[in-house]
């Protein structure tokens, strides 16, 4: 405090105009220090005018002055990032508190380690990094063909350089191309892309095209119209500008070769004139595009015309855009879990579903923003589903307006003083407005109040931090005094919206072992780099170990809000404002009930859904057992859900047996009863082999044929999926590559699928009942290739599990294991599935010789 402070000689001056810096004032208050420290961010611009200021001192006036550097050239004050309190602390504490034995600056100086200290935690996770928005048309339109190169800007298709897209070095807004104008002369590449958007293209991006015109090189402008500024918070753009304005302009700046690129090609009026030569194309041409432009010499461009797909959700909650009446859905038991729909749409709400058959997909209806590209992924799984509604369970409460109503109000957290509360989650998915909900009730509540957002590209599905300050005190002026970060060990509370984030570097800071509370939802939303590993480690318990270690269990309570709030609200996204109504009946929140309900009012968006949700968060912490029949109640059937091995065995033949016929599953039976018996005598405790054994076997046997996947799209289970997601009267369409008849990709020459409508429900209903033509010289898809190679998959593997059962030992254990493991990777339909058998045959044979040495070795 300002006691403190004046006992240990300490003064502060701070300039409200940085430069030029006024020098009368701040020399008198320089004159006679010992040391004058500059604390400011980025580079030296004060320091470097105090200097001046200071030489015109008498020597016994002038001070020392330390800054970016102490006395003795050794870097102070970081020049790179931002400056917290705390950092600024230790600054002064490292320079000053260390210099006598006074009990105040003792003091000082251990609280400021205790507060900074995060003591032995444990190694944090990977933490969430930005990326495009599910159903952003940057997902589509920065792909590249093999083998070309693309330059960034400003704007969020910066992002695809974190991704595996093969683009790099961006520029000021202004200069796009302006590097490839330079490097072009000096290097063996013919051509170049160069990403823009719209917004960057009408503020000055203009003027790069017509200096790559002047200059005569080889590029291809991608301009994204995207009808939005969506970089900084989806301004409108300055001006009018059309998709085919910017085709008139390029021309006339003396692009010749143009083409427009499009989700929807139908939706141009026909009195739309666009540029001489422009020609309109589907999304799907783009790799083609590509190809051919990248061979015309000079310049070209590519219009990609598809609105922001923020705009498009924050326009349809406002009513001024159109919800198609369109949701994908992935059929759980067809799904062979490759990925392909996650490369092709590279899509955020295409989420892992673990199961006893291995990891598969689902679509997020809550962050789907109705883009549709995942659909082109090579599999029959996805279906397009019309008239449906997402599916609420509002249980004990259904028929009443506030399912809290008989629950009594709890005892509100003292805010005397400061009130800190942290809020941390992922972009988009509402944080900033629960921020805003909080300051809205704490204002009506006559707090000062500071909310704090990050903004920017974290925004785009990174992680985003709000730091919500309050303070009781009504003076005027108090507000200055708060400070709008929360530094090291200042939060009083946190609230997870994403338990990721609140595992993060910056967040654990902001704990305090002793002071913080924290309530977070453990639903482990993957890492958005998960749309190009399929296979990556998704697990929560590292997150989970960090943010106990730092807070104790006690001070802690995770559950899972996402999976509550789908059930009861039929919205994930709604999961914010039920954790909120969490922490509220926990009394961590020190705004009142009418305060809270009117700032969710005034917001005037999905008001009754928000409300709802605060009062079910209620319920979540007052009445648990409520909630948890609730959610077992609404839980579909599934298949194969096996507890232990035997049942997961016994149910993967009983569907066998559904699949061919009852010999089919005896068959898989008797052979794991087999590998079962060889393992319990040559190699006891290795059930993995078993588990991995069982469901290779499973799914090699049961090859999803035209026969089966019929059966699965006709099955109790795949309606069951259906009702526990969708209320209303579905009607289906199916998404299909028939093997004698479908399109092949422009490029590629793969198969690309159709859309089938409702009338394939009852074919699939007529081919499911012809299995039993399967293997025989009338079934009419035997003859395939792709059928051919999974029965050979199939008697290969089968061959295999024999050899292990005859040879195992506990020797040759760890081998078996990665032999069998090997085929994990074989996956997927067609050219997808195809690919991965290749894959997986590459390593079989040195793999099967590691096994079968091992057991000659414990032969002998």
């Amino acid at each position: 405090d300002d006691t403190v402070r004046a006992r240990l000689g300490i003064s502060v001056f701070k300039p409200a105009l940085t430069w030029p810096l006024e020098p009368t004032c701040i020399g008198a208050w320089a004159a006679g220090f010992e040391e004058v420290l500059v604390v400011e961010e980025k580079r030296n611009l004060i320091e470097d005018q105090l200097a001046r200021i200071l030489y015109g001192l008498e020597a016994n006036q002038r001070p020392h002055l330390t800054g970016k550097e102490d006395t003795a050239g050794e870097p102070l004050v970081p020049s790179h990032g931002e400056l917290s309190g705390t950092t600024v602390a230790q600054i002064i504490a490292g320079r000053f508190l260390d210099e006598d034995g006074e009990t105040c600056l003792n003091q000082a100086a251990a609280q400021i380690t205790t507060r900074a200290g995060h003591g032995n935690l444990p190694t944090p996770p990977p933490e969430r990094t930005p990326w495009f928005c599910a159903g952003c048309p940057h997902n589509t339109s920065t792909k590249l063909p093999e083998g070309s190169r693309a330059l960034s800007g400003i704007g969020c298709h910066t992002l695809a350089i974190y991704m595996d897209r093969g683009a790099g070095a961006w520029t000021h807004m202004g200069g796009e191309g302006g590097t490839w104008i330079g490097q072009a002369p000096f290097t063996t590449k013919k051509h170049m892309f160069q990403n823009m958007g719209d917004g960057t293209y009408f503020h000055s991006g203009y003027m790069a095209v017509r200096a790559a015109v002047a200059a005569k090189v080889n590029i291809t402008y991608k301009i994204l119209y995207n009808d939005a500024v969506a970089l900084t918070g989806g301004q409108t753009l300055d001006g009018d500008l059309m998709p085919w304005d910017i085709t008139h302009q390029l021309w006339a700046e003396g692009v010749k070769h143009i083409a427009v690129v499009t989700d929807e090609p139908d939706k141009y009026a026909h009195a739309v004139t666009w540029a001489p030569g422009a020609t309109v194309h589907h999304r799907r041409e783009l790799e083609r595009l590509q190809i051919e432009f990248r061979e015309i010499p000079g310049t070209t461009a590519i219009v990609y015309d598809q609105t922001c797909a923020a705009e498009k959700r924050r326009r349809r909650k406002r009513g001024r855009l159109n919800d198609p009446d369109r949701r994908v859905f992935i059929n759980e038991d067809v799904c062979e879990g490759c990925g392909d729909c996650s490369a092709v749409s590279n899509c955020v709400a295409v989420l892992p579903v673990e199961t006893p058959l291995g990891r598969k997909r689902a679509v997020d209806q809550s962050s789907c923003n109705k883009d549709y590209s995942c659909v082109e992924g090579f599999c029959p799984s996805f279906v397009s589903i019309y008239g449906g509604t997402l599916r609420r369970s509002y249980g004990a409460g259904a028929g009443k307006s506030d399912p809290a109503a008989d629950l009594p109000e709890p005892q509100l957290v003292d805010p005397t003083g400061n009130y800190s509360i942290l809020l941390t989650g992922i972009g988009g998915t509402g944080v900033i407005t629960a921020a805003s909900l909080l300051g809205t009730a704490a204002h009506l509540d006559g707090f000062t109040c500071s909310v704090l957002d990050q903004t920017g590209v974290s925004q785009k599905n990174g992680a985003v931090m709000s730091h919500v300050r309050l303070n009781s005190d009504a003076e005027e002026g108090a507000g200055t005094r708060i400070g709008a970060r929360i530094g090291t060990g200042g939060a009083d509370l946190v609230l997870g919206f994403d338990m990721v984030v609140a595992a993060s570097r910056e967040a654990i800071a902001a704990m305090h072992g002793e002071t913080t509370r924290a309530v977070i939802n453990d639903h482990l939303v993957p890492l958005a780099a998960f749309a190009e590993n399929p296979d990556m480690d998704l697990k929560a318990g590292g997150y989970i170990e960090v943010i106990g270690a730092r807070l104790g269990a006690d001070a802690v309570d995770f559950f899972n809000a996402t999976q509550v709030a789908t059930t009861l609200l039929g919205n994930a996204i709604t999961a914010n404002i039920l954790l909120l109504g969490y922490a509220w009946q926990n009394g961590l929140l020190p705004m009142s009930m009418s305060s809270i309900v009117t700032a969710i009012t005034l917001n005037g968006v999905a008001v009754e859904d928000n409300l709802r949700a605060f009062a079910w968060g209620r319920v979540v912490a007052a009445d648990p057992g409520q909630i948890t029949g609730i959610m077992d109640r609404s839980k579909p059937a599934r298949s194969t859900v096996g507890a232990d091995l035997d049942r997961f065995i016994a149910d993967n033949s009983a569907e066998l047996r559904a699949y061919q016929n009852n010999a089919y599953g005896a068959r898989y039976q008797k052979r794991l009863q087999n590998l079962q018996a060889r393992v319990s005598g040559f190699a006891p405790g290795r059930e993995d082999i078993l588990w991995a054994a069982a469901r290779n076997l499973y799914r090699f046997m049961a090859y999803k044929d035209e026969y089966e996947v019929a059966r699965l799209f006709t099955h109790a289970r795949f309606r069951a999926q259906l009702q526990a997601s969708f209320d209303g009267a579905l009607r289906l369409n199916y998404h299909l590559a028939p093997p004698l008849f479908a399109p092949k990709n422009s490029v590629s020459g793969t198969p690309r699928k159709v859309r089938f409508g409702p009338w394939m429900g009852p074919v699939f209903g007529f081919l499911a009942q012809l299995k039993f033509l399967r293997g025989t010289p009338f079934d009419p898809f035997g003859a395939l290739a792709e059928r051919r190679a999974e029965r050979k998959l199939r008697d290969t593997f089968e061959g295999l599990i024999d050899g292990i059962a005859c040879n195992l030992t506990a020797i040759n254990s760890n081998a078996a294991m990665t032999l069998i493991a090997n085929f994990d990777q074989v996956r997927g339909f067609g050219h997808i599935k195809h690919e991965s058998m290749e894959a997986a045959q590459r390593d079989t044979e040195r793999l099967r010789a590691e096994f079968e040495n091992g057991a000659r070795a414990a032969a002998e």
